[in-house]
């Protein structure tokens, strides 16, 4: 099955649609604005919109040196990541934050992680060269569907990140109560909306692009994504590092200032 190029359609949940719902979780992210401390940090950063798959992605850049990009996940945005930016740019290094398709200031209604690989390597392209990319969650999804699809970075961090999409529509399907029947209508749902078989969105398909050193973070205890997908993806990349955390949970390991510094010092490669 080909790989889709076209504008992601959301779906609306209908009532008692369970696998309506499930469908609707997976393509359809909540926007979320900036918050007022968001815009003034970002102030004179904003960048042209990049014109992509016939949306218009929003994008920042702060600071001048190597480029590292940022990379966010679902019902999130690329502000939600100014404190490693801001971290970045004190150790002299170029930031650029976007928003991914269907989130923040950026086009679109409907997402999913392959949507977001394929503007991960829009933007990737139109930069030019890129030192480090630091992901979190579907991010850091993306980021793998990228290099496994030929975009090159010299090293990335990856937080609390799933790695195989096969688990992320299984856990959906039983997040929302689906049957066997209905679990696997699902699935070809799925497909159908990414273009692509799930199985080609699996760590087996995408571990070929992992070439370069990588930084895994992840909570323990996350209750968003489990500890398992970092644990296998530290295992099928050689070149990686991992460091589990504990009491950070999903989101509060950006704002953390060891998870901040460990991941700036891994960019700039004075992590030994």
């Amino acid at each position: 099955m080909p790989a889709s190029h076209a504008i992601a359609t959301p779906v609306t949940p209908q009532t008692n649609g369970h696998l309506a719902a499930a469908r609707h979780a997976f393509s359809t992210p909540e926007r979320v604005g900036l918050t007022a401390d968001e815009r003034s940090a970002l102030a004179g950063a904003a960048q042209p919109p990049l014109h992509h798959e016939g949306l218009k992605l929003a994008r920042w850049t702060l600071g001048s040196g190597p480029r590292v990009l940022l990379v966010h996940g679902w019902n999130s945005r690329g502000s939600h990541l100014l404190g490693l930016a801001t971290s970045l740019v004190d150790a002299g290094f170029s930031v650029t934050l976007f928003d991914l398709p269907g989130h923040g200031d950026s086009g679109g209604q409907a997402a999913s992680v392959v949507h977001a690989g394929r503007a991960l390597r829009a933007v990737m392209a139109d930069l030019g060269e890129i030192h480090g990319v630091i992901a979190h969650s579907m991010g850091s999804a993306a980021s793998l569907h990228a290099f496994a699809h030929g975009a090159a970075v010299q090293r990335s961090v990856h937080l609390a990140g799933p790695s195989s999409l096969t688990h992320m529509v299984q856990g959906l399907a039983r997040a929302h109560g689906l049957q066997a029947a209905d679990a696997a209508t699902f699935a070809a749902w799925v497909e159908r909306f990414i273009g692509t078989p799930i199985a080609h969105v699996d760590l087996e398909r995408l571990r070929h692009g992992l070439r370069h050193p990588g930084l895994i973070v992840h909570d323990r205890e996350d209750r968003t994504v489990p500890f398992a997908e970092s644990e296998a993806l530290h295992q099928a990349w050689v070149g990686s590092r991992f460091e589990p955390v504990s009491g950070l949970g999903h989101r509060r390991l950006l704002a953390d200032a060891t998870v901040i510094a460990r991941s700036v010092a891994f960019i700039a490669g004075v992590d030994a």
